[in-house]
């Protein structure tokens, strides 16, 4: 099933992980500006949450992404996302940042209790310790939730919408 980008919404939790040093920095710095302009093509805002700072968007454009300092593991208990959720019609919630086997997991699992059909974003996401990357896939997954990445994403609302303009434009980002 395709998801909708108009009942989506993207949340990126601690999103300062990069200056860690984690390993997954390289697919980081090439996707996260992927993200940012194909949100602001096809009329996504995405979250950022936990461990953030507003800063330039990578493409020196106006900021994208809507920042709100909570931690990551309490997401699921702050009324005014709750609300946000239910306001706005989301049924599909992408997920990314770190901790994979923290923040990650814990919203994943407490959205999907609540109905929301979760896809993690593999390419803007990190582990703590790599060799927990791959059982947390298998565990998500278990539980009905997929494993995607932000080019398919892209991909993917873009065909839903039927517009071939959108689509175009879409191919372009992802050359």
């Amino acid at each position: 099933m395709l998801a909708d980008p108009r009942h989506s919404v993207v949340v990126i939790l601690n999103p300062d992980w990069p200056r860690t040093g984690a390993p997954e920095v390289d697919a980081h710095i090439e996707n996260f500006p992927l993200l940012e302009a194909g949100c602001r093509i096809l009329g996504v805002t995405p979250l950022a949450v936990g461990d953030c700072k507003l800063q330039t968007s990578a493409a020196r454009t106006g900021q994208v992404f809507q920042m709100i300092p909570l931690d990551g593991q309490l997401l699921w208990k702050d009324e005014r996302f709750v609300q946000r959720m239910v306001q706005d019609g989301f049924r599909f919630l992408y997920l990314a940042g770190a901790w994979l086997e923290e923040d990650v997991l814990i919203t994943a699992l407490e959205g999907a209790a609540r109905g929301y059909d979760i896809r993690l974003l593999s390419d803007l996401s990190a582990a703590r310790r790599e060799a927990e990357r791959r059982p947390m896939f298998d565990r998500l997954v278990l539980h009905g939730m997929l494993v995607t990445t932000v080019r398919q994403t892209l991909l993917e609302w873009a065909v839903c919408l039927g517009d071939h303009g959108l689509i175009g434009e879409i191919r372009q980002l992802l050359k």
